[in-house]
């Protein structure tokens, strides 16, 4: 019996150790990126490049998460208040407004858009979210050439949307 106990306790130390080692590489397939008023985790494969710069030096307010493959961008705005994303302003020139829809629930105004290539080379879509009162804004979204890259990146889209941390004052 002291023999099967023994047994059993290394199992479950062994247990343990298998599940505390799969959870650090779930980690490990990520990088945290920290704006000037939020932090978002992004796959570690993907290359950042920050945009809008935010009034505290050396910090941004909005980001892009570049896949290695090119074919798809991971995007947050988190200004401290709230601001212009004007790193991605509809460029009627080559793009259309394709869908628009905005509702309000809980005090927060909650707008999902996308813009669409004239010639149909690549989609942008992005939710907006707001207070009532507009001083407080976050956009997260995705750029995308295809259906396949979309569905190739939506796992790690998913994980970022979720992953992001805001903060104030």
């Amino acid at each position: 019996m002291a023999q099967f106990k023994k047994t059993l306790f290394f199992l479950c130390v062994l247990f343990a150790f298998s599940v505390l080692t799969a959870k650090d590489k779930k980690k490990s397939d990520s990088l945290l990126y920290k704006g000037a008023w939020f932090e978002i985790e992004y796959p570690k494969s993907f290359t950042v490049k920050p945009s809008i710069p935010a009034s505290t030096p050396d910090l941004f307010d909005s980001a892009l998460f570049i896949s290695p493959d090119k074919k798809v961008k991971f995007y947050v705005f988190s200004p401290q208040w709230s601001g212009d994303a004007t790193d991605i302003s509809l460029n009627t020139k080559v793009e259309i407004e394709k869908d628009t829809k905005t509702e309000t629930k809980n005090g927060m105004k909650h707008k999902w858009y996308t813009y669409e290539s004239k010639d149909g080379s690549k989609l942008r879509s992005y939710q907006e979210t707001t207070n009532e009162e507009g001083t407080t804004k976050l956009i997260i979204g995705i750029e995308y050439t295809g259906r396949e890259s979309y569905k190739k990146y939506k796992d790690e889209y998913l994980k970022f949307k979720k992953s992001i941390k805001q903060f104030a004052d």
